[in-house]
């Protein structure tokens, strides 16, 4: 991407949204004189609209990646990957002719970059190697995912909560039960094998297990430390959030968990009224970020909040190394482990993790 100023990149996006509607109409026809198949076409406006939409964000956090991250996710959705190949390529042809060359510039590259990307075959999925486990716990997490499926939610969450009581770590229950189990209904999901309503059902099992393991979480000495986590706006992705927070409660923390979409004057004023050291916040998708950076902007601009502290993490961050400074954070972490290790080099060590 060229060398550009954030008023440019913020200049492109916002044409981008503003101009959606007609752009997705005009890459549709693009798309149709190309021979692009055509089975539903508002179904394939809402696709480009859902390309868009990434193009966007990428300009505007500078962040080649994520539109990169995007179209690898949108491939191993599609059967055809030529058609997802031919979209791209309309949606460029479109943007060329109707923006002006000095803002297609900025675009120029994600769009040649994507479309080599989906030139290329697409790799091969290699098996997965399982992660060792503590004894017990691989048949634990296949009997609590047959339980979800059945579906049985009481006898779901009691397979969990005695295994608690028996003196298993609930940490070694998050990573080694609820976080798999929860990724292997995520890719059921994907691959067609459950429905919406089955994945949204062992989401919220899994969600009401996690606050009934509260108390294995807060019998922990405190650090006098106070901590916020909250999704931004429009986020309704809240479990590996949760999951962070808990582990940092068990570290110590006293934890104010707002959990999914919550708006960020709400934010604001709670990290003032409560007098809050550490804001925990995530994208789940790219097009969360640019709420990120305007939450993240808004706490350094108020003088009560100036000088609370930010951790990130989300799948957009997984993709791009550096984003996670470019949105303003003081750091970032990928997973409920590694937030531990991160927030105790920015504020001291509390409670060892388990090893």
């Amino acid at each position: 991407m060229p060398q550009t100023t954030l008023s440019q990149r913020e200049r492109v996006a916002q044409l981008l949204h503003a101009e959606a509607a007609q752009l997705t109409v005009a890459a549709s026809q693009h798309y149709q004189q190309q021979g692009g198949p055509v089975a539903d076409e508002p179904h394939l406006r809402r696709q480009f609209y859902e390309h868009l939409l990434p193009l966007a964000n990428a300009v505007l956090m500078d962040s080649p990646a994520l539109f990169a991250a995007h179209l690898e996710q949108e491939r191993t959705a599609v059967a055809d990957q030529a058609q997802l190949l031919r979209q791209l390529t309309a949606l460029r042809q479109t943007l060329l002719l109707r923006l002006p060359i000095g803002q297609y510039a900025l675009l120029a590259s994600l769009l040649s970059a994507g479309c080599a990307l989906l030139e290329e075959p697409e790799p091969l999925a290699l098996p997965s190697v399982p992660e060792v486990a503590p004894t017990g716990l691989q048949a634990l997490a296949d009997e609590y995912l047959r339980l979800l499926l059945l579906p049985d939610r009481p006898a779901a969450c009691q397979l969990i909560l005695e295994a608690a009581r028996a003196g298993t770590d609930v940490r070694h229950l998050y990573l080694q039960v609820l976080q798999p189990v929860q990724q292997e209904v995520g890719q059921q999901w994907h691959r067609g094998e459950i429905s919406v309503a089955q994945e949204h059902f062992c989401t919220a099992t899994t969600q009401l297990l996690m606050g009934q393991l509260q108390p294995y979480l807060t019998g922990t000495p405190r650090n006098g430390r106070r901590l916020l986590a909250a999704c931004v706006a429009g986020d309704l992705h809240a479990l590996g959030l949760q999951m962070v927070a808990d582990f940092l409660e068990h570290d110590g923390w006293d934890v104010y968990f707002l959990g999914a979409s919550t708006p960020a004057d709400t934010v604001l004023q709670t990290v003032a009224d409560l007098q809050i050291d550490l804001v925990l916040t995530a994208a789940s998708m790219p097009h969360h970020v640019p709420l990120v950076t305007e939450l993240v902007s808004n706490l350094r601009h108020n003088p009560e909040t100036q000088l609370t502290r930010v951790l990130v993490g989300g799948r957009p961050f997984s993709h791009d190394a550096t984003l996670w400074q470019r949105v303003g954070a003081d750091a970032c972490a990928s997973s409920a482990e590694q937030a531990v290790q991160v927030v105790r080099q920015l504020f001291g060590p509390s409670d060892a993790l388990p090893a």
